[in-house]
């Protein structure tokens, strides 16, 4: 991904009141070899608790490959916020800037990577993610490979039931001319095929919420593949915190694309998730061309 990605409204810092608090939790502890490398496995099924790095605070094994399972609670859970106390995971940086390899913590559903996969020494921050339609967790994954180690991470977590501020309950726009007749909803579910901007390859139409719904036909899907044939949108403004898209695409609450690019991603389900969702935003200014993205519902990830 390029400089045309902006992140910052997904990523601003958080401050909350309770992240000191006692926490209250009932988890599966983790289970790992590390002398061999075997993958470890965390469930922690209470309303806010604590996910560590193996071996916490000492150094990590190299070679491993962890998931924590965060259980959403009740119904009107609708996301979790992450209060990231202690980060210190050694890890390169693409070239781009954008996303964390070698060794790394990750939201595994959020695309693009960028905004979800940490590494470095970023801590005292916050993010939150949403849950997707019908899941039952948020999936964290660590890796690690044969090329380092650090201390790794300790991260607190707190069930949300306020998600209005990161486009939990998107309401799609009419299509104009067509307002009243057509509402910009596009529900997916075919095995393979193309997600546009209405009219592409002509330009989009102004003040526009588009919500493409991509349905878990079985419960054997586990992703979306997804690959850009034409994205053009209008450019990120620049801001002292860095690029802000007007006109945007996006899985809520997993950061912003915008300007013209392309990419290759591929979105997860969450545990249990009937669909996942991606949104596009137009403001009131003129639209460009828009995207044309080819996608394909997979089986094996």
């Amino acid at each position: 991904m390029r400089s045309t990605v902006s992140l910052v409204a997904s990523f601003i810092c958080i401050l909350i009141g309770d992240c000191t608090a006692q926490l209250k939790t009932d988890a599966v502890k983790i289970k790992t070899n590390s002398s061999k490398g075997i993958s470890c496995y965390s469930r922690l099924e209470g309303e806010e608790g604590v996910l560590e790095s193996p071996n916490y605070p000492s150094d990590y094994p190299s070679n491993q490959d962890c998931n924590y399972d965060i259980v959403r609670t009740s119904s009107s859970v609708c996301g979790i916020r992450l209060y990231i106390e202690d980060l210190n995971i050694p890890g390169s940086i693409t070239k781009g800037g954008d996303v964390c390899v070698n060794d790394y913590i990750a939201v595994e559903s959020c695309v693009p990577e960028g905004g979800a996969r940490f590494c470095g020494n970023d801590s005292g921050i916050s993010h939150h993610y949403n849950f997707q339609p019908g899941a039952t967790a948020i999936r964290l994954s660590f890796h690690s490979d044969s090329s380092g180690s650090g201390r790794g991470f300790r991260i607190k977590y707190k069930m949300v039931e306020d998600c209005s501020s990161y486009f939990y309950d998107i309401v799609p726009s009419g299509i104009p001319p067509l307002v009243g007749s057509a509402t910009c909803f596009t529900r997916i579910s075919e095995p393979s095929g193309t997600i546009n901007t209405p009219y592409h390859p002509k330009n989009y139409p102004e003040n526009l919420d588009c919500v493409y719904q991509f349905v878990r036909t079985n419960p054997n899907l586990c992703g979306v593949r997804m690959k850009t044939i034409k994205f053009d949108l209008q450019s990120p403004m620049d801001t002292p915190f860095g690029g802000a898209c007007s006109d945007f695409f996006h899985m809520p609450s997993c950061g912003f694309l915008c300007g013209k690019m392309e990419f290759s991603w591929f979105a997860r389900y969450q545990p249990g998730a009937t669909s996942l969702e991606f949104h596009f935003h137009s403001d009131e200014s003129t639209g460009l061309s828009g995207f044309l993205i080819s996608f394909e519902q997979v089986y094996n990830c």
